[in-house]
C-alpha cells in the first residue's frame, strides 16, 4: 500500500483497501472498530469539533485512559488540522493545570476520571485558572451542562462542509515529556515526523498486515500513540488495547486475541516472566515485540524470547523528542538483546564528549545525539530549552549516555548525563552498578545515584527494594570482586518502592529528595 505521511490520509487509504479489517480492539470494554468504522467515527468527530469552533493550529487536549475513543480522537484532531495534546493520566492538580495553561487549549475531551484521579472535578474547581477552556467534552458519560463525545459524533455525522486538506508538515502533536525533574515540557511534533518514525520502527520489528499488536504502554505516551497506533495504521495491523497493566489480564488478552506483537517496559516484562500463572496461558501467538523506556537487562530479555516465548523481541531506544524511536534492531539481529540496534534509516546518531563537545570514536561513552526528520520542532513556548536541546543544525542533545560499537549498533550506557556520578574525578555510570545488584537474589529493584560528599565531590548511594533479608555489608561484598572499589555504593537505603515515570524510569531527583528529607532508613 502507498505510504502516507498524514495519519488521516493513511486511514482513508486503509479504509479503501482494507475497510472490513479490524483496526482497534479493546477487549476490556468489548469495543472493536474496523478501519472503515474508525474512519467514519473520526470523520464525524472532526466535523463535530469544527462545529465547536476548533481551528487548524490550535491545541485540543485529551485526558482519558486507554480506550477506543482515544484513538478516534487522535485521528479526528489530525483531520481538523488542530494539534493533538494528550495528557498524562497520572497528572494531579498542579501538573494538569500547568499543562493546560501552557497549551492554552480551548477544547478538552475527558473521560472524567481514572482510578482515583478525578480530572473533571479538578477542571471544575480550577475554572478560574483556566479561562481559555471553552468546551469540555465528556467521554463515556453525560453531564447536563457539557457536550458529550457521543453527541459530538452525532452532530458531526449530519454536518455539511469539507475537512481541511491534510498537511504532513504541520504541527500535529504537543506531547509532554514524562520528565524526571521539574514540570514537563511540551515537544512539538509534525505528522510527517511521527509517521516516518512509526513506519521505520514497524519495519524493523517486522510488523505486517493482519498483525495484532498489544502494549502495556499508556496511549498518552509517545510509544503508545505513535509507535503502536501509527505503526498499526501504516501496516494494516490491529492495535489491541488494555486500560492498564496487569500480568494476568495481559496473558488473557494475548491468548484470547492471538496477539502477535507486544510492547512493554522492563518492569512489565519481568512481572510477566516471573508470574506463577504465566504457564497456564497459551502465548505462542507472540512473534515480535519491543522493550524500551528504561535500561533493559539483556539476560532478562533473552529469557523472555525463549520462555514466553516471544522469539523476535528486542530492546529499542528513543524519547518523546524523537517521535519515539531513534534505534531499533531487526528481528534477526543477534545483538538485539545487548544493544538497541542500529539507528533507524532516516536517523543519524553521534556520540559527543559531554565536556569538550568533540565527536567520540566507536566504543567510547558519551552523550547520544540524534538528527533526522523525526526530531521535534522544539519545545512549545520554551525557546531557551529548545536552543539548549537542538544544536548544530538540528542535532538533538538527548542527555542520555551511550556508545556506538564497531558495527554501528547503539549501546545504552545507562542513565542520563545528569545522573552520571563523578567521584574523585572518576566517571561512574549508575546502570552498571544497578545491573550488578539486580543479580542479587535479595534485591527486587534498585536505583543508584550520587550524593554530595565534601571530600570526593560525590559518593555512590543505592536505594534498594528488597526481595528478602539482605544487608548493606552483604551487598557490598557481592560487588567487591565484580566492579572497581570506587563504584561500590558507600551507603544503601531501604525503600518499599522507587518513584517512577509512566515509562518506568526512576525519578532520581525525587529519590534524592526522599533521602535528603530523611524518608528512607539506611540499610544496615
Amino acid at each position: 500500500m502507498e505510504r502516507h505521511f498524514h495519519p488521516f490520509s493513511m486511514l482513508r487509504a486503509q479504509a479503501a483497501g482494507n475497510g472490513a479489517c479490524e483496526a482497534l480492539c479493546f477487549p476490556a470494554t468489548e469495543s472493536r472498530l474496523s478501519f472503515q468504522e474508525l474512519l467514519d467515527d473520526a470523520t464525524a468527530l472532526a466535523h463535530g469539533l469544527i462545529g465547536l469552533g476548533v481551528k487548524p493550529g490550535e491545541h485540543v487536549v485529551l485526558l482519558a485512559e486507554n480506550r477506543s475513543e482515544w484513538v478516534v480522537s487522535q485521528m479526528a484532531v489530525a483531520a481538523t488540522g488542530a494539534v493533538f495534546t494528550p495528557l498524562n493520566t497520572h497528572y494531579r492538580h498542579d501538573d494538569l493545570i500547568v499543562a493546560l495553561q501552557l497549551s492554552q487549549a480551548r477544547t478538552v475531551l475527558t473521560s472524567g476520571r481514572f482510578r482515583s484521579n478525578a480530572w473533571l472535578e479538578t477542571l471544575r474547581k480550577a475554572k478560574d485558572d483556566l479561562h481559555h477552556v471553552r468546551h469540555i467534552v465528556t467521554i463515556g458519560f453525560e453531564e447536563p451542562d457539557l457536550m458529550s463525545f457521543a453527541g459530538l459524533i452525532r452532530a458531526g455525522r449530519n454536518a455539511a462542509g469539507t475537512l481541511p486538506v491534510p498537511n504532513p508538515d504541520a504541527p500535529a502533536a504537543l506531547l509532554f515529556t514524562s520528565g524526571t525533574t521539574g514540570h514537563p515540557k511540551g515537544a512539538v511534533l509534525t505528522h510527517a515526523a511521527m509517521m516516518v518514525d512509526a513506519f521505520e520502527t514497524a519495519e524493523r520489528l517486522g510488523i505486517m498486515h493482519g498483525d495484532r499488536w498489544t502494549s502495556i504502554i499508556p496511549l498518552f505516551h509517545c510509544a503508545g500513540c505513535i509507535m503502536n497506533v501509527l505503526g498499526c495504521l501504516q501496516k494494516g495491523g490491529c492495535y489491541v488495547g488494555v486500560p492498564a497493566f496487569d500480568p494476568v489480564a495481559m496473558f488473557e488478552v494475548i491468548q484470547t486475541e492471538r496477539c502477535t506483537a507486544l510492547s512493554g517496559v522492563p518492569t512489565s516484562y519481568l512481572a510477566m516472566l516471573d508470574h506463577p500463572q504465566r504457564r497456564e496461558f497459551d502465548l505462542t501467538s507472540l512473534r515480535t515485540g519491543s522493550c524500551g523506556g528504561a535500561d533493559c537487562n539483556p539476560d532478562m530479555l533473552q529469557r523472555c524470547a525463549a520462555e514466553y516465548p516471544i522469539p523476535q523481541v528486542c530492546q529499542l531506544y528513543g524519547m518523546t523528542e524523537t517521535s519515539t524511536v531513534v534505534a531499533c534492531p531487526t528481528t534477526n539481529d543477534p545483538l538485539r538483546f545487548s544493544t538497541v540496534g542500529r539507528p533507524l534509516p532516516s536517523c543519524e546518531v553521534r556520540i559527543m564528549d559531554p565536556e569538550t563537545g568533540a565527536t567520540l570514536p566507536a566504543n567510547k561513552i558519551g552523550e547520544i545525539q540524534a538528527r533526522g526528520p523525526m526530531i521535534m520542532s522544539g519545545y512549545h513556548d520554551h525557546p531557551d530549552a529548545t536552543a539548549e536541546s537542538l544544536i548544530d543544525g538540528g542535532w538533538l542533545r538527548t542527555g542520555d549516555l551511550g556508545s556506538l560499537n564497531d558495527t554501528g549498533h547503539l549501546v545504552i550506557a545507562g542513565g542520563r548525563l545528569k545522573d552520571m556520578i563523578i567521584r574523585g574525578g572518576e566517571n561512574i555510570y549508575p546502570v552498571e552498578i544497578e545491573n550488578l545488584l539486580d543479580e542479587h537474589p535479595g534485591v527486587a529493584s534498585v536505583a543508584v545515584l550520587g550524593l554530595p560528599d565534601d571530600y570526593y565531590g560525590e559518593r555512590v548511594a543505592a536505594a534498594v527494594v528488597s526481595a528478602g533479608a539482605v544487608g548493606a555489608a552483604e551487598l557490598q561484598a557481592f560487588c567487591k570482586d565484580r566492579i572497581a572499589g570506587f563504584k561500590i555504593p558507600a551507603v544503601f537505603y531501604e525503600t518499599k518502592e522507587l518513584p517512577l515515570t509512566p515509562s518506568g524510569k526512576v525519578k532520581k531527583n525525587e529519590l534524592r529528595g526522599w533521602i535528603e528529607g530523611g524518608r528512607l532508613p539506611t540499610l544496615t
